[in-house]
């Protein structure tokens, strides 16, 4: 029993190496971490697609006799960090989406009838949740997933689990990564925020210049009109906005695992 162990040891390590990358990967990427998505099936496709990965990735090349506690823990963290950066690398493109989402929906006056986001289990304005759903087809139509499924691969032969700790360049990394999702909100968000930017300004010298009207009831129509208007323009853009996306995704899913 001892020897038919030691035997299956390696395997057995590796796959349990790779079920901790692949399942903190998936408890991060939007759509496999929702609330509507039970954590049941979560956990059986995360097991699922590392019996996949486990053929074709390096063996943990630690004995059974090598390991002890602060070993195998040194291990787990590995894998844990690395598989936050994998599925930050995705998460960052829809949080920036939901960001732009929210600041269409506050200069548009939708921001006083919130509804709740049944991916993130949040409250969000209507425009936040209409761009997030088109931003998560168009993930799946520019193969975002296979681009994931594919770093995530790439990722064990650039850190393989040998328990060593990650340098002080990949939080650094990680870090200035995490904030594209401001720029992406900002970015996404500009037309409309700058049009109605300008209407605003407009409604301003009007009633300024005309004390007797009643500037409030007209601009609340208008600057929906007006936000509907360029938010379908927005939409027409996201495709190219998220294509850039991902593609800055991906070099960043190279940089930060060659600097572990």
């Amino acid at each position: 029993m001892s020897d038919l162990l030691r035997l299956a040891w390696g395997d057995f390590l590796t796959l349990f190496m790779v079920i901790v990358r692949v399942g903190m990967v998936f408890a991060v990427v939007p759509f496999f971490s929702a609330e509507v998505i039970p954590r049941r099936v979560t956990a059986v496709l995360a097991l699922f697609l590392s019996m996949v990965l486990m053929p074709v990735v390096p063996r943990v090349p630690v004995g059974i006799d090598e390991l002890d506690a602060l070993t195998l823990l040194v291990m787990v963290i590995q894998q844990l960090l690395v598989g936050i950066a994998l599925g930050l690398a995705v998460n960052v493109i829809f949080a920036g989406v939901q960001i732009a989402g929210e600041l269409m929906g506050f200069q548009m006056g939708f921001s006083i009838a919130n509804v709740v986001d049944p991916m993130t289990g949040v409250t969000a304005p209507i425009t936040s949740n209409l761009l997030y759903v088109t931003a998560f087809l168009l993930f799946f139509a520019l193969g975002g997933h296979h681009q994931l499924i594919k770093g995530l691969f790439e990722s064990f032969a650039i850190v393989p689990a040998s328990g060593v700790l990650a340098r002080e360049g990949f939080f650094t990394s990680t870090l200035a990564y995490a904030s594209e999702m401001f720029v992406l909100g900002v970015k996404a968000a500009s037309p409309v925020v700058g049009v109605l930017l300008l209407v605003n300004v407009a409604f301003a010298v009007l009633a300024r210049a005309v004390p007797q009207m009643n500037v409030f009831l007209m601009a609340f129509p208008i600057t929906i009109a007006v936000g509907l208007v360029f938010l379908a323009v927005v939409v027409m853009m996201l495709p190219g906005l998220m294509e850039a996306s991902l593609q800055k995704a991906q070099a960043f899913m190279n940089a930060v695992l060659a600097l572990y």
